[in-house]
């Protein structure tokens, strides 16, 4: 079976190109042979024909056609121009869905299409372009002004003015091939300019009948040749629309165009593909895609595309053209899949000279020679059958590093080059034995290079070709390690444990691995400071200043010396592997080599440095407990037989527990009388050993806050109790004291006696008794201070319990800068006498020493100053009754001013919280007897407070009831005393204000009986509320009920007034009381609304409707006197007629039961007689003057 019997073959030799469209036939063919796929059909019609329909009303933009390189891009726009200049070739479209669409555009525009060739500007090759083409081609008379100061689309529009005159009816289609190789050749202030340029006549799309399509390669937005120009791109994407031609796109092209198969064919090349499948996921997966692209393999398109260099060269489609033509009368294989695959295209662009001028194929191409001659040198005899396998393999990975920049190291895992390759051997018929044969093969490729072509990258297990090749950097990392000395392989390690050790800061001396470093002080809860040694110890005696202890990490490849000292601990690492040792050895031959290296190839070493490391850390992170051995005073033990941290623990912690376990007794020997800080949680270390200090300053500054950590700090030096602060109990303090005592009254105690200076360059300092650090000998100092033991003299100012609190200012510097220490001055005791007074507490000042005198003073203090704040917010406010003030302006002003003082004097009172602190009171007896005496006025303004709320409440109900009162007697009364208030509680007696209470009390009482009765009178009682239920559902209500609306009953306004008087009435509340109305004063009851409204009494409104009824009743019976009641009469039926005659004689009365009936017959009786309500009004105004009887019947008339 060959290639040409299963597939119908239309070649692509050649790609488009506009300077060969010459005639119309090859116009024709152009747009028969196009092919599209559904996504392309979409495309066209929501990009091209939406943007070149001249029918359309929304806005229209440019047209840029993305694709690479022989995806079709030239084809497309050439097809397009096509029929938008002729209509006739919509007809020749192969896809009969779009004929619709394009015959949209078809025929309606003049087309000139282009490449650019030429290093103008891109307006005036454009510009030239259209110009000569209007003049010679299409006789329109314009010419584009060079000087012209107007922008391009203004410019555009005035051609399309020009051109419409001759070509009414049509546009104008500008096509552009080769754009993007054109910009990239410009300078950054030239492409500025050719970019604006697009924009306007990308605008000038959507304000004329002009349109323009151009193609590139990829997308202008994205290309990184214009980042820099990226405000710019962003106006020109806007003012165009983008049709990419996707990968898709071109396997459609290959699909329906190149490879068209009937579905016998498809059925040939599955049963073909089938026998090959179970080898293969990706051909399992998608079996029907490789079927369609038969014989092409889906990965070479993928591959194609991503190639980043040569593009001019990567016309996919004559490509694959190229390669049918050669394979269409060969046989499919049997053996194989038979696919074309992207291995097979190294050997076009290889094979092509001109390639050979990029720099990067041109590497390749040499690198892959090499590989070719490694590969036919090392695949022989036995090896000879996977010979072709291996250069298969090796031009696809030349493949794969041209997919991205060479630096990038793009390669393929077994596994894809298995599927991509679709490799086949004998044998090898599973799919994981397959993969283990080219596995195999690849690292026989590695062994033919000697790994200096093509490498293995262990994270993401690909193969990939070396483009620095030609050097054996292992080998030369070997061979460099063999000549290093013992010295330069212990650098190595020193390296290498800076590194695990993660000793980042600097060393302590330049040109030394020294650091300096801390340990526990397990016993004192503290810490030591020493330093770290990598070597032997024959520096240790230029080190300064001598320190408290010394680690000695020993050489691994050198003689180690050691001294053995007490303060010493070295670690010796001689027992670690070989394998390790030859690790540390290479990992300084490839830090050597880096150094030597040049720049192309310091980042190789480096990669080789990073392996080493990792490699030498994983052996050393499996050896090292085991075989380190620490030696202290002669004495060996292994690292591993110490307790040491957990998981999580750096190897630093490590090495330094050990050393602290060995050098603790040694700690306690050399500095016996060393505090110890049990009360920590955490010990002190060189890290925490500042913010501890902080917090002990905190705590002496403010002993009654709760601070654990500075109490803590106190309690290891002796200087906290449970009472507080507590000199007594300290050796630190009390040596301090015993020094200055034996100086005697008014002497110092310089600094230099107290502190000795070790080492000026570090301001190392210590106490002169203990060799206690400085921080903490200034702790036991601001201790003495506070307790009022000691005043401490500074340059700028002395510090002493009063001040104390400053110290929390002090820089770590100025514990060590003060000048002396002195006793302090002695109790000013006729000031403490009247402040105890002032505060109303006895007189203690023979109890100062005692804790209980500085708790009764501080907590009076306290409870003093709240009542000032208090009052002083109660005279701030106001103090005022009914809106009116109890105290002036400057009465206010005045007691605000004189109580702001006295808390002062009160908080600065309360913080005198030790004796110390009491020997510096800063007030004078006058002071305090001044400040002190508007404290007796808190009870004045609190009382004159307490009135006001008293008589306010008061107050408030009057002027509230005042509203109410209908007695002017009342009112008047009640108006007097409100006017009187002001009078009353500021200058009156407790009597006249008891009394004026009385009176306003008696007034409401007043009110409240007033209110009441108006009430009453207006509401029903409960039997009121009985009878009148029962009078609106009497007999007489219910007939007043029904002839009420006859036409001929008069006086119906009397009715109507008689229920509204009746409705109106409401039934009293049996809540209303007087003790209800004494509490709030209305009630839903005004009595001022019933000032002048007369009360009606049930009797009178039960006459009332007596009286009604009886004329209601005469009404009816004075109709029967009417003529012509009496001609209607003999109208009504017999019983009508017997009931309306038996009511006239008075045989019966008017009933519920009858009066409806009786209405309506009286109603029929009364027909053609017109009612006349006459009102008393009426006839006084007609009779008001005598009349004769004839003038008083024409009056009625």
């Amino acid at each position: 079976m060959k290639y040409n019997e299963i597939l119908h073959f239309q070649p692509i030799t050649s790609v488009v190109k506009f300077d060969t469209i010459i005639s119309e036939e090859i116009e024709r063919g152009l747009v028969r042979s196009y092919v599209f796929s559904e996504v392309l059909c979409d495309t066209v019609r929501t990009i091209i024909i939406k943007n070149l329909d001249p029918a359309g009303t929304y806005e229209k933009k440019g047209i840029q056609i993305v694709g690479n390189y022989g995806t079709g891009k030239s084809h497309l726009m050439a097809l397009v121009s096509a029929i938008a200049e002729n209509k006739a070739f919509a007809d020749e479209l192969s896809n009969d869905l779009l004929k619709a669409d394009f015959l949209k555009i078809a025929g309606k525009y003049k087309v000139i299409r282009f490449d650019i060739g030429s290093d103008k500007v891109l307006k005036d090759i454009v510009f030239d372009r259209m110009e000569r083409w209007m003049n010679k081609s299409l006789g329109v008379d314009f010419r584009f002004d060079p000087d012209s100061t107007e922008s391009y689309k203004d410019q555009l529009l005035q051609m399309m003015a020009a051109f419409k005159k001759i070509y009414p009816g049509k546009g104008v289609l500008v096509v552009i091939d080769e754009l993007l190789e054109y910009l990239r050749s410009r300078n950054n202030q030239q492409i500025n300019h050719d970019l604006m340029f697009l924009r306007s006549i990308g605008e000038a799309c959507d304000a004329s009948r002009f349109k323009i399509m151009f193609g590139v390669q990829e997308l202008l937005y994205s290309s990184p040749e214009f980042h820099f120009q990226a405000e710019t791109l962003n106006k020109v994407e806007d003012r165009y629309d983008d049709f990419i031609i996707t990968r898709e796109d071109v396997s459609f092209v290959v699909k329906e165009r190149l490879l068209k198969k009937d579905e016998h064919q498809k059925a040939l090349i599955r049963s073909h593909l089938e026998k090959f499948a179970h080898l293969y996921n990706d051909l399992q997966a998608n079996f029907n895609h490789y079927v369609d692209l038969f014989p092409v393999h889906p990965s070479y398109i993928r591959h194609f595309e991503n190639i980043r260099h040569g593009k001019s060269q990567r016309e996919i489609l004559k490509t694959l053209s190229a390669h049918f033509e050669s394979m269409t009368d060969s046989e499919v294989p049997k053996d194989n899949p038979g696919l074309i695959t992207y291995d097979m295209y190294w050997k076009n662009l290889s094979g092509n000279p001109s390639m050979m001028t990029i720099p990067d194929i041109r590497k390749v191409r040499e690198i892959s020679e090499i590989i070719r001659e490694k590969i036919n040198a090392f695949f022989t005899k036995g090896r000879a059958a996977k010979k072709p396998v291996a250069h298969k393999i090796a031009d696809a990975l030349a493949i794969n590093l041209l997919c991205g920049e060479l630096g990038q190291k793009n390669g393929a895992t077994a596994n894809s080059l298995k599927d991509d390759l679709c490799i086949t051997l004998p044998m090898a018929d599973d799919a994981d034995f397959l993969l283990e044969n080219i596995r195999a093969t690849v690292k026989h490729i590695i062994s033919a290079t000697d790994g200096a072509f093509v490498d293995y990258k262990q994270e993401s297990e690909e193969y990939y070709i070396r483009v620095e090749g030609g050097r054996n950097y292992d080998k030369e990392i070997e061979e460099m390690g063999k000549t290093m000395s013992g010295d330069d392989c212990d650098q190595a390690f020193f390296d290498f444990l800076q590194h695990i050790l993660m000793l980042t800061y600097n060393t302590y001396r330049s040109g030394f691995k020294i650091w300096e470093h801390s340990l526990e002080w397990k016993d004192k809860k503290s810490f030591r400071s020493g330093y770290i040694f990598f070597g032997n110890p024959n520096e240790r005696s230029t080190t300064q200043p001598v320190q408290h202890f010394y680690l000695y990490f020993m050489p691994l490849f050198s003689e180690i010396c050691m001294d053995d000292a007490k303060d010493e601990v070295s670690f010796l690492f001689q027992d670690l592997s070989e394998s390790f040792k030859e690790t540390i050895r290479q990992l300084g031959a490839a830090k050597n080599l880096e150094i030597r290296s040049g720049s192309d190839q310091k980042s190789v070493f480096r990669d080789k440095i990073d392996k080493l490391l990792d490699k030498a850390r994983g052996i050393f992170d499996r050896e090292y407990l085991s075989k380190t051995r620490v030696s202290c005073k002669a004495r060996e033990t292994v690292l591993q037989s110490f307790s040491l941290p957990g998981a999580g623990s750096s190897k630093e912690q490590l090495f330094s527990e050990a050393a602290s376990v060995l050098l603790n007794d040694y700690f306690n020997e050399r500095f016996p009388h060393y505090p110890a800080f049990k009360s920590l949680l955490q010990p002190l270390s060189k890290d925490n050993f500042d913010i501890r200090v902080k917090s002990a300053i905190a705590k002496i500054v403010s002993p009654s806050k709760p601070n654990r950590d500075g109490e803590a700090m106190l309690s290891g030096l002796g200087l906290w109790s449970p009472e507080g602060i507590e000199v007594r109990n300290s050796k630190y303090a009390l040596s301090l004291l015993n020094m200055l005592k034996e100086r005697g009254p008014g002497k110092v105690l310089n600094r230099d006696e107290i502190l000795d200076c070790y080492y000026e360059p570090l301001n190392i300092w210590y106490s002169r008794d203990f060799e206690m650090d400085y921080r903490l000998e200034f702790l036991v100092l601001a201790a003495l201070v506070q307790h009022g033991d000691i005043e401490m003299v500074r340059p700028e100012k002395t510090i002493n319990a009063v001040n104390i609190k400053e110290i929390k200012s002090l820089k770590t510097d100025d514990f060590f800068s003060f000048r002396s220490i002195r006793m302090p001055k002695g109790i000013p005791s006729d000031v403490l006498k009247s402040l105890f007074k002032s505060m109303e507490l006895p007189d203690l000042t023979s109890f100062l020493e005692n804790p209980e005198t500085l708790v009764q003073l501080q907590t009076r203090a306290r409870e003093m100053a709240e009542r000032v704040v208090r009052t002083k917010e109660l005279v701030s406010d106001g103090i005022s009754c009914r809106n009116i003030s109890l105290l002036t302006d400057e009465e206010t002003t005045e007691y605000r001013q004189k109580l702001d003082r006295l808390r002062d004097v009160l908080d600065r009172t309360a913080n005198y919280q030790t004796y110390g602190k009491l020997k510096h009171i800063e007030f004078s007896c006058h002071e305090i007897q001044e400040t002190f005496e508007v404290y007796g006025k808190c009870d004045v303004f609190e009382k004159l407070d307490a009135l006001a709320r008293r008589f306010n409440d008061l107050v408030l109900y009057l002027s509230e009831a005042r509203n109410y009162v209908v007695s002017e007697v009342l009112a008047d009364d009640m108006d007097k005393a409100i006017r009187d208030l002001p009078d009353k509680l500021c200058g009156g007696s407790d009597a006249e204000i008891k009394q004026y209470e009385t009176r306003l009390n008696a007034l409401i009482d007043r009110y409240a009986d007033d209110y009441l009765s108006q009430y009453l009178a207006h509401r029903l009682s409960k039997a009121d509320r009985v009878k009148k239920e029962a009078l609106l559902n009497s007999q007489v209500k219910k007939i007043c009920d029904v002839i009420r609306d006859a036409d001929y009953i008069s006086n119906t306004v009397a009715y109507e007034e008689w229920i509204r008087n009746i409705t109106g009435l409401k039934v009293a509340s049996e809540e209303i009381t007087k003790a209800a109305v004494k509490k709030t004063p209305f009630h839903d009851f005004n009595p001022r609304e019933y000032q002048n409204i007369p009360g009606y009494k049930l009797n009178d409104l039960e006459k009332q409707l007596n009286d009604i009824f009886e004329d209601w009743t005469g009404n009816l019976l004075d109709l029967f006197n009417d003529p012509g009641v009496k001609k209607n009469m003999e109208l009504l039926t017999p019983d009508d007629r017997n009931l309306a005659l038996a009511f006239k004689n008075g045989e019966i009365e008017l009933t519920p039961d009858n009066a409806h009936k009786l209405r309506d017959i009286m109603g029929q009786l009364a027909r053609g007689i017109d009612k006349v309500e006459l009102t008393l009004d009426d006839i006084q105004s007609v009779f008001k003057t005598p009349l004769s009887p004839d003038d008083a019947i024409r009056a009625f008339k």
